[in-house]
């Protein structure tokens, strides 16, 4: 699954030496066939009688300090899918966005697979950090070289802050490693043999900072709605819908899992700075004008609802299975949702010129299809019960009440993503055209593709125990952890 798009990578380059065209069909044809492949990878998770992590392989990397260690459970088994779909999603979508540098663009699209699945399915700490910032570069290229007019101030933006945190982070390993007193990089061992409790909450705060920029959570969200602006519609995609789980990823793999005891002690903590994420995302978002930046503070909403429902989950032994397990479904459920948002904001860009909703109006007339697709877009953005985002956003604020009673105000969270998702819809789409003016429809080949991003958000309403299962699993082993 590591090896499979780096190799793809390498032959659309050479393919695109020979024919640009070229490059874009290799690359698809790669994507497709690591989706199938994190399909099989994921059966062996669900099939798994206890949790515990599948797959392993262990071996010397560095002798007698880093080991290449890797293997995948239920906390990463659904992000992995998440990962070579919407990459295989957004390739097929760059195919009438890119025009130019596409022999550089496809490869990086699939070293960026790579990177991101490197990240879902590493037990080495160094490892991790080494895919982590992998992830990272093609991203700064994407935005900075196929971007818009202020792509150079949106790239460097990106990466100063999200290698940043990042440095936080390996700073926190580096202590991990050499005052824990196991003196190992090996998550297994980290997680049998946990470190001094000051040491765990030092830790933990200084991988926060890294996994909370890149989530994002507020305030270190800054440099998201800028990227999102600035880069390519399918990019925009993977921004949202990929890298932004490797925020929650982190925070879950190692902020619960690995420092079990601070998690629950401090758990208040960061369910605030979740909830202020929440509440801070939808009201920003409630003012803007400009569709894709309002969307981009869609993400910043809905991410708040992994940390808040992940931690309020641990800190009440009888409903981390609701909290983290509804946290989980929120990042799957997001990746989709968001995708096709995201795609739609470029289709509206390209129809009109603009994405600024006071002056598109009436689309319903001459983009019909379009206009359908955002309906449904926007209806699985807001968690309308017919989508399983309904279930999951459930999940988290249940949660939340749970831990207490006195959180009944997250429930408004949802209530204002659905204020202005219905009138971004209402004046975009239901409005009258004003004057009245031909614009081309998506074709229905596009509109098909569109559609694809609803169809697990549909498959998990009536068969959410396909995710919720496995990753039950994992809340339980989260609530007898050391």
């Amino acid at each position: 699954m590591l090896a499979l798009p780096a190799i793809g990578g390498v032959m659309a380059y050479a393919a695109g030496q020979v024919r640009p065209a070229l490059s874009r069909h290799v690359a698809l044809f790669f994507g497709v066939l690591e989706f199938f492949l994190s399909l099989w990878a994921y059966y062996f998770v669900y099939t798994a009688p206890q949790y515990g992590f599948v797959l392993q392989e262990n071996y010397p990397w560095i002798p007698s300090l880093l080991t290449y260690h890797v293997g995948l459970d239920a906390l990463g088994g659904p992000l992995v899918i998440v990962a070579s779909a919407l990459t295989t999603l957004a390739i097929y979508g760059s195919f009438g966005e890119i025009k130019e540098g596409e022999s550089f663009y496809y490869p990086l699209m699939l070293l960026f697979l790579s990177a991101t699945i490197g990240v879902f399915v590493s037990l080495n700490l160094i490892l991790f950090y080494f895919f982590w910032d992998a992830s990272l570069l093609p991203m700064f290229f994407f935005i900075g070289m196929w971007g818009g007019p202020r792509r150079k101030y949106a790239a460097t933006k990106f990466l100063l802050f999200t290698y940043g945190g990042g440095v936080a982070m390996l700073l926190g390993f580096l202590m991990l490693y050499f005052m824990g007193g196991t003196q190992s990089f090996d998550y297994m061992t980290l997680l049998n043999s946990p470190a001094p409790y000051w040491l765990q909450v030092a830790v933990s705060a200084l991988t926060f900072v890294g996994f909370g920029v890149k989530l994002p959570v507020f305030p270190f969200h800054t440099w998201l709605p800028d990227a999102h602006v600035e880069a390519p519609t399918p990019i925009s995609v993977l921004l949202a819908g990929l890298l932004l789980k490797l925020g929650g990823f982190g925070l879950l793999r190692f902020n619960l899992q690995l420092f079990h005891s601070v998690a629950a002690h401090y758990a208040w903590a960061y369910m605030a700075v979740g909830l202020a994420t929440m509440f801070y995302g939808a009201v920003v978002a409630l003012r803007q004008t400009d569709m894709k930046r309002m969307v981009a503070f869609t993400s910043i909403n809905h991410m708040g609802f992994v940390l808040f429902g992940a931690f309020a989950g641990i800190a009440v032994t009888g409903s981390i299975v609701v909290g983290v397990g509804g946290a989980v479904f929120q990042m799957f459920n997001h990746a989709f949702a968001i995708g096709l948002m995201f795609t739609l904001t470029g289709v509206v860009k390209h129809a009109f010129d603009t994405r600024d909703m006071t002056m598109v109006r009436g689309m319903r007339y001459g983009m019909p299809l379009a206009s359908v697709a955002l309906g449904l877009g926007g209806l699985a953005a807001m968690g309308a019960p017919i989508f399983s985002s309904f279930l999951s956003e459930f999940l988290v604020i249940f949660g939340g009440l749970l831990y207490s009673p006195w959180l009944w105000f997250a429930v408004l969270v949802p209530g204002i993503t659905a204020a202005y998702m219905l009138w971004m819809l209402k004046r975009v789409v239901m409005s009258r055209e004003e004057p009245p003016t031909p614009h081309r429809d998506v074709s229905r080949g596009y509109f098909l593709y569109m559609l694809l991003f609803l169809v697990p958000l549909l498959l998990l309403l009536f068969f959410p125990s396909l995710l919720l299962n496995p990753v039950s699993l994992f809340a339980r082993s989260l609530a007898g952890a050391p």
